[in-house]
């Protein structure tokens, strides 16, 4: 406005603009989401189906379903937020410029929390879920037993998991650093890969039947000395177990299962400072509902075909770990899907297409932590260094190397800690810190930022009432309940222990303390240096 003085944007941020580039298209950040949220077939292979072994009866297909409701009010409140602020950071900066900076650090904190143990997860999936089950599954079908000793050290042996994952991160570095075309580039075609490996097990699984899977199942199990299905069956005692959608005591468990993987569809908001027309409310929620209805269709289809061919008490026997199951690889869905034919070159595709599902997995787990390092910086929350981006690749390398350095220490963590299972499951409510302080935000965000909301995609009504004061509530409900199974369920991320139900209060209570510690530690070194860090939360970072 004529006449009133604009603050120096040049001397409240690091410099005039990110760096960073708008090069991604609805399709990358569409991936994107898809694929970080709940990439099909290793959803399908190690979560779904999990859930038969902790909480027999419930109703996986139903399970899927609510899980897709329950994402929905989630996903509007994301999508209205970051086509209003299409900022890096996502979070980071809407909760800053509408409730507070330390609330800001506390919610960015926790999602960056969550994803840097996803990407440790997605590390260790590479040698033990995909690389390790890949080498035993092909050296039973070709009877070599080179192949199957290795394929059992990457599933049992730390060090050898650890490489097999350090292989991995190593990996991804060297793609983020090549800049963001190149990484979808590589998330692209590694998800084609992988889907066209899952579809080709859910054609095997349609065209097939019970019969068959049986003949041989049994065959193979026999040769390691194990038993027939019916005798795995008798020893898991689930004899006549079925889905029962009333059991909630089983069902619900389940939902909580799924949206540990599924609970993400909105994870594009950290993508928002370089995706194409991010401001653009339809493309925002495009991008998220796209790739929400991808991951539950397929994987209501993908247990539908499933269950067709594998009676439903004999998939509860196999995720138990009967007595007389031999075969020296899980139970994985892709292991199983590629028994129902008798043919090496079908189990050869079905198996290796898995080896696929980590790199576009770990890229999100990955993206975002780099992104809040490099927002957190761009505001001079820390070093400036952090902030820098590479003029040709447009990649920020200093923080792409601290944190692929933060999940390599973590990954060592990994494989010689008993607990990180249990973080994994945690990971959630790492997830729920972040949505409940974005909802309070959102509710907050007419009242306390008129200017902003006025003229915002934000502003939009339904009966008369803003849309945010219907979803926002209605997200935080949702985390509420997904913090209620959790404490309800020990087996979810206690480790079935009741009497560690203090973990999850603790947990919450650490990200709180270490969100304090980050905002007012950069805070009271900044101000020694002279510059009054709250200065920048009054603008919208530049682009």
């Amino acid at each position: 406005m004529e006449g009133t003085p604009q603050p120096d944007t040049s001397r409240l941020f690091v410099r005039r603009s990110t760096g960073l580039v708008r090069e991604a298209s609805a399709l990358d950040a569409t991936i994107f989401n898809a694929v970080f949220s709940a990439p099909v077939g290793a959803t399908l292979a190690i979560g779904v189906l999990w859930a038969l072994s902790a909480f027999p009866g419930a109703d996986p297909v139903w399970a899927t379903i609510i899980a897709v409701v329950l994402n929905i009010p989630v996903l509007i409140m994301m999508a209205l937020l970051a086509s209003s602020m299409p900022r890096t950071g996502g979070d980071y900066v809407w909760v800053s410029r509408i409730l507070s900076p330390p609330l800001a650090m506390i919610s960015n904190f926790a999602a960056a929390l969550s994803a840097m143990i996803g990407a440790t997860f997605w590390a260790r999936f590479f040698p033990v879920f995909a690389l390790g089950p890949v080498l035993v599954g092909l050296g039973v079908f070709f009877d070599n037993s080179t192949m199957v000793d290795w394929g059992t050290k990457f599933q049992t042996d730390n060090l050898w998991i650890f490489l097999g994952g350090l292989a991995m991160i190593v990996m991804m570095t060297a793609i983020l650093a090549a800049g963001i075309k190149t990484t979808f580039r590589w998330q692209n075609t590694f998800w084609i890969i992988a889907s066209l490996g899952t579809f080709i097990a859910f054609i095997a699984l349609l065209v097939g039947d019970s019969a068959g899977f049986t003949e041989n199942f049994n065959s193979l199990n026999a040769e390691f000395g194990g038993g027939t299905t019916t005798d795995l069956i008798a020893a898991a005692g689930s004899s006549g177990v079925k889905p029962d959608l009333g059991n909630v005591d089983a069902t619900l468990p389940t939902v909580f299962a799924i949206m540990v993987f599924m609970m993400w569809n909105w994870w594009s908001v950290y993508l928002s400072g370089e995706l194409k027309s991010a401001a653009d409310r339809a493309r925002q929620l495009w991008v998220m509902f796209g790739a929400l209805l991808w991951d539950g269709l397929f994987i209501v289809v993908g247990l539908v075909l499933f269950f067709k061919v594998i009676p439903y008490d004999l998939a509860v026997a196999l995720n138990s770990g009967p007595e007389g199951y031999a075969i020296p690889s899980g139970p994985w869905y892709q292991f199983l899907a590629s028994l129902v034919h008798n043919i090496p070159i079908l189990a050869v595709i079905i198996l290796g297409s898995f080896l696929f599902w980590s790199l576009p997995a770990m890229v999100g787990n990955t993206f975002m932590p780099i992104r809040s390092v490099f927002a957190w910086a761009f505001d001079r929350l820390l070093p400036e260094k952090l902030a820098e981006v590479n003029e040709r690749t447009h990649s920020p390398v200093p923080a792409i190397l601290l944190v692929m350095g933060l999940v390599t220490a973590m990954l060592a963590w990994s494989v010689l800690s008993t607990d990180f299972f249990t973080w994994l499951a945690l990971g959630v409510e790492a997830g729920v810190v972040c949505i409940v302080i974005v909802g309070i935000a959102a509710i907050m965000f007419p009242s306390r930022r008129p200017d902003l909301y006025q003229a915002s995609p934000a502003n939009v009504r339904f009966a008369g009432i803003p849309v945010l004061y219907i979803v926002a509530p209605l997200a935080i409900l949702v985390m509420l309940f997904l913090v209620y199974l959790t404490v309800t369920y020990p087996a979810l991320a206690l480790a079935g222990n009741k009497d560690n139900l203090w973990q999850i209060p603790a947990f919450m209570g650490m990200i709180v303390v270490i969100g304090l510690v980050l905002y007012y530690g950069a805070k009271m070194v900044r101000s020694g240096q002279g510059v009054d860090v709250d200065l920048v939360y009054r603008e919208l970072p530049p682009d």
